[in-house]
C-alpha cells in the first residue's frame, strides 16, 4: 500500500472519469510523474475543481492506496495566466506535457526534470514573440533529450525535434509540433 505524502508540482494531464471524478498526472518535486484520482472534482461545490487545470503549480496531498492513488487536498501556487492566454504557448506546452507523459517513468523521482519543466513554463510566461517562444521550447527539448541520455540532432540548430521525441515514444505526438 502507498504512502500518504504532500509535494509540489504540476498538473500535465486531466482526464473526465465517471459523473464527477478526475484522473490526473502531475510531474512533481520529490515523488517524479504520477497519477492521481481527484474524487469529486467535477462537481459544482468541489474545493479542488479550480486548482487542477492544466499547466498550475500546485501543493498537493495524497492518501493511502495504490495506483492510482487518491488526492486529499490541492491548492494552487501558480497558475500562468500569460501562458493560457496565448494559443501557440498552450500548444508548446500541450506537446512537452504529452512528451513527459509518454517518456517518464511513473513515481521516480526526478527533480531535475520537475525544476526544468517550472522553469520553461516560467519563461514562456514571460515571452513576448513567437521567435522567443520557439526558442525557449528548442532549449528545453533538446535539454529533455540530453537528460534522458538520447543523443542531439545531428544539426541541433534546425532539425525539428518532433521527429526525434516520436521515435523515443514510437508514437506520433497528438500536440501541436515543436518548432
Amino acid at each position: 500500500m502507498g504512502q500518504t505524502y504532500t509535494d509540489n508540482g504540476i498538473v500535465i494531464r486531466s482526464v473526465d472519469s465517471g459523473e464527477a471524478d478526475k484522473y490526473i498526472l502531475i510531474i512533481s518535486e520529490n515523488h517524479g510523474l504520477g497519477s492521481f484520482v481527484a474524487r469529486g472534482a467535477r462537481r459544482l461545490t468541489s474545493r479542488k475543481a479550480p486548482h487542477l487545470d492544466l499547466f498550475n503549480l500546485v501543493r498537493f496531498s495524497v492518501g493511502r492506496g495504490d495506483n492510482p492513488r487518491y488526492l486529499n487536498q490541492v491548492e494552487s501556487s501558480v497558475y500562468f495566466p500569460g501562458l493560457k492566454k496565448d494559443f501557440a504557448k498552450v500548444g508548446l506546452s500541450l506537446v512537452f506535457a504529452e512528451i513527459l507523459t509518454n517518456t517518464l517513468p511513473l513515481d521516480v523521482e526526478d527533480r531535475e526534470i520537475y525544476l526544468s519543466f517550472k522553469a520553461f513554463l516560467e519563461g514562456l510566461e514571460l515571452t513576448q514573440t513567437s521567435q522567443e517562444t520557439n526558442r525557449l521550447g528548442r532549449r528545453f527539448g533538446l535539454f529533455f533529450m540530453r537528460h534522458l541520455g538520447y543523443p542531439p540532432p545531428k544539426s541541433p540548430k534546425t532539425d525539428v525535434l518532433s521527429g526525434y521525441f516520436e521515435a523515443m515514444m514510437n508514437r506520433k505526438i497528438i500536440s501541436k509540433e515543436i518548432r
